[in-house]
């Protein structure tokens, strides 16, 4: 991308939107697109259309009875000529709905996870190289101004040495994550590793990582985490996250703390990041730039349609497009299976038996030749990378 398959959308009318899956981030999506100066909730679409009509309900639109709605999202995304499919359904979903998205020439913005497993989410880069159709997973912390600001600090007095990312926040959450496998690392961890790879501009190599479920957890699982991951750089990053600690808790952005050659910043999830170097006015200057008041602007799942939309005008692969994403979804599953054999896991390793796993997995011959011609999955995506846009500011 950008690819001559690639639609367009022109910038004098906003984008038709179809949703796919009417839970709580559906609702949340919903709500986002019908305020959206970009785009226009045509469609939502739910395996119970009464889900779909309470979500349109919800949503704000003056006239709820003018969306339509239905059991399958892309089928309903073609029968009404809508631009973008936006993919908030359960994990299981995510790979058979952009699969056909994708081949329907519909653009899917998609939720975290990518998908499930790191084998379909292989699967789903090499989807988009076959049909041409862009797919960007929403990872909306990148959007935060304050992780902006910290992304220009270490480019300008970096490298980093050692970042650290610290999470504590007492919650029992209801539904799919009491049961499911390692709910820490999957559901939050996903979001502090992609926020690290966008300030530290720099990837994976290697992970090493123990979990902890203590007696009192209404979790299956480990809900209690630490991970310390090699970089490409040299640097270290070090995730510790819990939701079974009480008290002092931090913001659902994790409290940071990012030490480099040249200076060191840190961040308490929610206000403005501090910064400090050897020179006292030089900081004096540069927390006062940081802190300096500044026009509100669009954050979180609101500038990830901003920004999908807007590539899909411009013709640019957008920020967070699937073969990005997948290394920030590595992470996870890395070090889920550091966890799991209490070994170091190395990030090359892992990717090249998804890809064979992929390979025998996929029904799709055009897909599954796309995955065979690669050197390596790293090597896809670092392609893939080259022809990427960057992201400044959200725009309308």
């Amino acid at each position: 991308m950008p690819s001559e398959n690639q639609p367009v959308i022109t910038s004098d009318r906003p984008a038709r939107a179809v949703i796919v899956g009417s839970g709580s981030m559906g609702r949340w999506w919903a709500r986002s697109i019908v305020a959206s100066e970009v785009a226009e909730l045509v469609g939502m679409a739910d395996l119970d259309e009464s889900v779909a009509r309470a979500a349109v309900a919800q949503s704000g639109a003056e006239d709820p009875d003018s969306i339509a709605v239905g059991r399958d999202g892309v089928q309903l995304a073609r029968d009404l000529g809508a631009d973008i499919l936006v993919n908030p359904t359960v994990p299981v979903a995510h790979h058979p709905v952009t699969v056909a998205a994708l081949h329907a020439g519909i653009p899917v913005l998609g939720e975290k996870p990518v998908t499930e497993t790191l084998p379909e989410a292989i699967s789903l880069m090499a989807h988009t190289e076959v049909t041409g159709v862009p797919f960007m997973v929403s990872q909306s912390r990148r959007f935060f101004p304050q992780v902006r600001q910290l992304r220009a600090f270490v480019a300008e007095h970096g490298p980093a040495v050692l970042t650290s990312a610290f999470f504590s926040l007492f919650t029992e959450h209801d539904g799919f994550r009491r049961t499911q496998g390692h709910p820490m690392l999957r559901d939050m961890g996903i979001h502090a590793f992609d926020t690290a790879r966008h300030v530290l501009g720099t990837d994976p190599v290697a992970v090493t990582a123990q979990g902890h479920r203590p007696p009192w957890s209404v979790y299956s699982h480990d809900a209690s985490v630490t991970a310390t991951f090699e970089m490409t750089d040299g640097s270290l990053f070090v995730y510790n996250g819990t939701w079974n600690a009480r008290g002092l808790p931090t913001y659902w952005n994790s409290e940071w703390r990012i030490a480099g050659q040249n200076g060191t910043a840190t961040w308490d999830g929610q206000g403005t990041p501090v910064v400090g170097t050897d020179n006292e006015d030089r900081d004096r200057e540069l927390n006062a730039e940081l802190s300096a008041p500044r026009e509100a602007e669009p954050n979180q799942i609101d500038a990830s349609l901003i920004e999908f939309v807007s590539a899909l005008r411009e013709g640019r692969r957008p920020l967070c497009e699937v073969h990005d994403n997948v290394l920030s979804f590595a992470m996870v599953e890395a070090a889920v299976a550091a966890v799991e054999n209490r070994a170091r896991v190395e990030i090359d390793e892992l990717l090249e038996t998804a890809r064979q796993d992929a390979i025998a997995a996929e029904r799709d011959d055009d897909a599954r030749a796309v995955m065979e011609s690669w050197g390596s999955v790293r090597a896809a995506i670092t392609q893939a990378q080259a022809g990427a846009g960057e992201q400044v500011r959200p725009q309308v």
